[in-house]
């Protein structure tokens, strides 16, 4: 849904002034590569209606929330083979999602974590991509802050926030935090952020040319003395053996309000990955597989993780020349979520009770839900206003 209607966005600022303070070279694997996958007639059906149950406030500590064993990376559940790199701070790196000119992005396949989720005006989204466990070369093109970052994503991991700017009421907000000192920004003086012209292709708007860096981050880091050994309170819980009362599911799509885009996932049983598919409303371009830049190969994730979570409006302008507030999301508490793995589905909750405390997945007798040793992808959806419509189906 678009609304650059001056009115309409006066009317939205207005209702949230009243509102708002009580919201909280391979060939990448695909149908024609994997002829092997299962033929069955496909099954399509729409997300279910999210659940009430009650509330978790007595809910006993869930199981995974000491710390993992030495070794391990919290955030994937797999063993590290050098255990200095448990010792610094996550990267926090916003990285753009806006329109074909920023595709292929560079090195999203090597996050530990990538937060999708919806911003101002609810025309598009964008990334926040987590680097713990592996650094790629570059990562990005890297843009600006948003309140998601400032509010829950850097506390939640401990980390140093990697972007390209803000805008004055972000800027703020973000100079009020406690961990200001851990903002990294674009600076003629260091190179930890650098402006590449020609990426992901000759003539592209310098808008969408800023990558980061992230050894050089770390080693900026060091310098500060902020690159101490994340404080994660609690770590996701991760299992090999599959949950029980897993959906079979091996595609799904979320198409986003506005702009969206239209994002595609697909079980791929030989590699058993989920693989990513764009297709762009802007451009009006027909779906594609996203590929890493860096590696040629299609975007692959081992967990995807549905998150229904509170929007509301926030009181400042996040985009000046459409007039439209910025998004802000409450991660904190409980609500609805999906897990996919293993070409499954399990319908579960989330919780997060503290702002510094990592989400975790419980089904909905408060048992832990397991997800997969690797790599997490979450998408996060508004369960209150502009929901994005999302289809399940099994080949």
């Amino acid at each position: 849904m678009r609304f650059h209607s001056f009115i309409i966005a006066f009317l939205m600022f207005t209702l949230v002034a009243c509102s708002s303070q009580t919201a909280v070279g391979d060939c990448p694997p695909c149908p024609t590569c994997n002829p092997e996958k299962p033929t069955e007639t496909p099954v399509t059906e729409s997300a279910p209606a999210l659940v009430n149950t009650p509330t978790l406030a007595s809910r006993a500590p869930l199981a995974g929330a000491t710390p993992m064993p030495d070794g391990y990376n919290p955030l994937t559940g797999q063993i590290v083979n050098d255990l200095a790199v448990l010792k610094r701070r996550p990267l926090v790196v916003k990285i753009s999602n806006e329109s074909p000119e920023v595709r292929p992005q560079s090195g999203l396949s090597f996050a530990d974590h990538v937060w999708e989720y919806q911003m101002e005006g609810f025309e598009q989204t964008r990334y926040t991509a987590i680097y713990y466990s592996r650094a790629p070369e570059r990562a990005g093109s890297v843009r600006s802050v948003r309140m998601i970052d400032v509010e829950h994503l850097v506390p939640m991991y401990d980390g140093l926030l990697v972007y390209s700017g803000c805008s004055i009421g972000m800027c703020y907000r973000l100079s009020i935090t406690p961990w200001f000192d851990r903002a990294f920004r674009e600076t003629l003086e260091k190179d930890f952020l650098v402006r590449m012209p020609d990426f992901p292709r000759p003539g592209t708007n310098r808008y969408h040319t800023l990558f980061s860096v992230p050894d050089a981050v770390w080693e900026e880091a060091d310098a500060r003395g902020v690159n101490q050994a994340p404080v994660i309170i609690r770590s996701l819980v991760f299992g090999s053996d599959l949950p029980e009362n897993g959906i079979s599911t091996t595609d799904f799509v979320i198409d986003y309000p506005g702009l969206g885009p239209l994002h595609h996932w697909q079980y791929v049983y030989d590699t058993q990955r989920w693989y990513s598919f764009t297709e762009d409303q802007r451009m009006r371009d027909d779906e594609a597989p996203d590929i890493d830049m860096l590696t040629n190969k299609q975007i692959a994730f081992d967990n995807i993780v549905l998150i229904y979570a509170e929007h509301y409006l926030a009181d400042f302008i996040e985009d000046e020349p459409n007039q439209l507030a910025s998004v802000g999301i409450n991660l904190q508490g409980h609500g609805d979520a999906v897990l996919m793995r293993d070409g499954k589905r399990y319908n579960c909750r989330w919780i997060r009770e503290g702002s510094e405390e990592m989400i975790a997945l419980v089904d909905f007798d408060n048992n832990p839900i397991p997800l997969k040793p690797g790599t997490v992808w979450f998408n996060i959806f508004s369960s209150n206003m502009y929901q994005p419509e999302v289809s399940f189906s099994s080949r």
